[in-house]
């Protein structure tokens, strides 16, 4: 053993467009990242998916590179434990040898939606009151569903792994089912936090298909894959859990009513909730598109909506023009100058649900700054329904937190302040990754004997000064 090699935790973000992998020193500070694009494969009929075989490259690839970067700034490395974020709702099974059955298919990618439409009808009514997810090709039940209906032989079924969990497990783990990830899949009942037999049922998969429920952060084995970073080998493994809140942790939200603003392309808004939900709770908020699951904390539960007000954003820069940096921040200057009113221009759409955005202007008179007014009133008000929604169920929230691109904006900041005058902005680049990080060091503290170390211990050293005061330049 080398023991002057710095010994250092590996965050993996699995994400939907690129694999991010961080490399940080056992203080948190970051030593190397590196990213790499997940490249889904088209199909013929314009579905998305991809080997989970090739998945697994690609994150071996990302973490070689990232720890030969490590290696170059802060010289011999140790890694001492990895662990495993990234997007839900995708997986694979493997059958009882432990062999993929199929491509992972993307959790965007609609196939499933016509099972889902033959559902026995008490299926369908009692699915979202159960599962707290609405009745949606987006959930693992439907992609199941699809693959079941083309031919997938069930009885040859041994494991679900959802995408972390199915890196983590190639990588040396053992199979596990981390609680956040498992409550995206529409097959965890979140009333009894056990499978939900119905719809496993009706997939004819047995309820052992699910692996037992292992909080994120648990050590699970070690990396033995002979394609990973020498390095890394040895080092202990963990599963971190869903991306948003994986995020959120490494943003400061630990606590029960805490509000996550991550406001990227998607604008995601995730309450921490200290209180299960009733069943009809879960439908009226289901029924609006808003989902409720267990957290990567224990004991805490989340709340899960989005817009679309990212998207629209993006759009009505690219309208005006001003989409490459120059010009977005000679828009921000002078919107912040005379923080013009939105006149006569009218925007629909960036819900959560809708395909696309609508700009319509009222008339000849309106200046690009009163079309950026106007785009901005109108995120900020698809975000403030979708915080009343949760409100309205769980009550109001206490502490609110913002992170992402868009936070970089002045103008974007001053309108949020409006809606949610005590917000605060986190500043860490790639908060899923980070946060992935974070996890790893609490899986490497309990490898070490320390179980009393929780993952809100180590975030809190870990982001000591990663959050910016009101207004504060990011």
């Amino acid at each position: 053993m080398d023991f002057a090699a710095t010994e250092a935790v590996v965050g993996i973000d699995v994400g939907s467009t690129e694999i991010k992998v961080l490399v940080a020193d056992r203080a948190g500070v970051v030593l190397s990242l590196r990213r790499t694009p997940t490249q889904w494969h088209r199909t013929a009929d314009g579905h998305s998916e991809l080997p989970a075989g090739l998945l697994l490259e690609r994150v071996l690839s990302a973490m070689t590179d990232a720890v030969q970067v490590a290696e170059r700034s802060a010289g011999a490395l140790r890694v001492v434990s990895a662990a495993i974020t990234g997007m839900a709702e995708s997986g694979v099974l493997l059958d009882r040898g432990g062999e993929p059955m199929h491509p992972v298919i993307a959790w965007f990618d609609q196939r499933g939606g016509a099972e889902l439409a033959a559902l026995p009808a008490d299926l369908a009514g009692e699915f979202s009151a159960h599962t707290g997810l609405p009745l949606s090709p987006l959930c693992s039940f439907a992609k199941l569903g699809w693959l079941v209906g083309r031919g997938l032989p069930p009885q040859r079924a041994g494991t679900w792994l959802n995408v972390p969990e199915f890196v983590a497990h190639a990588l040396g783990g053992r199979p596990v089912t981390e609680p956040s990830l498992a409550s995206r899949t529409g097959l965890l009942d979140q009333v009894t936090e056990q499978p939900w037999d119905p719809a496993l049922e009706h997939l004819a998969l047995p309820a052992a298909v699910l692996p037992p429920l292992t909080t994120a952060g648990t050590p699970i084995g070690t990396v033995d894959h002979p394609g990973a970073p020498e390095a890394v080998r040895g080092a202990v493994l963990t599963v971190a859990g869903h991306d948003h809140p994986v995020a959120s942790v490494a943003s400061g939200v630990w606590h029960g009513e805490h509000l996550f603003d991550s406001c990227g392309t998607s604008e995601a808004l995730l309450r921490v909730a200290s209180a299960p939900l009733r069943d009809e709770q879960r439908r009226r908020l289901t029924a609006e598109g808003v989902a409720q699951g267990l957290h990567v904390l224990p004991g805490r539960r989340l709340l899960l909506g989005g817009t679309r007000g990212g998207l629209l954003l993006d759009q009505v820069l690219a309208l005006l023009g001003r989409k490459d940096q120059p010009a977005r921040a000679e828009l921000d200057r002078d919107w912040l100058a005379r923080t013009p009113d939105p006149g006569s221009v009218r925007i629909t759409g960036a819900h959560a649900r809708s395909e696309h955005v609508d700009v319509r202007l009222g008339g000849d008179d309106a200046t690009p700054l009163d079309v950026w007014s106007a785009a901005l009133a109108h995120a900020m008000a698809e975000t403030d329904a979708v915080i009343a929604l949760m409100a309205a169920e769980a009550g109001p929230h206490e502490h609110v937190t913002a992170a992402g691109g868009w936070t970089r904006m002045g103008s974007f900041r001053a309108v949020k302040e409006r809606s949610l005058p005590a917000v605060r902005y986190a500043r860490i680049d790639q908060p899923s990754a980070y946060g992935a990080a974070i996890f790893a060091a609490r899986a490497a503290a309990h490898g070490d004997g320390d179980t009393a170390l929780s993952a809100v211990d180590i975030a809190r050293r870990f982001t000591e000064h990663t959050l910016d005061p009101i207004g504060a330049e990011l």
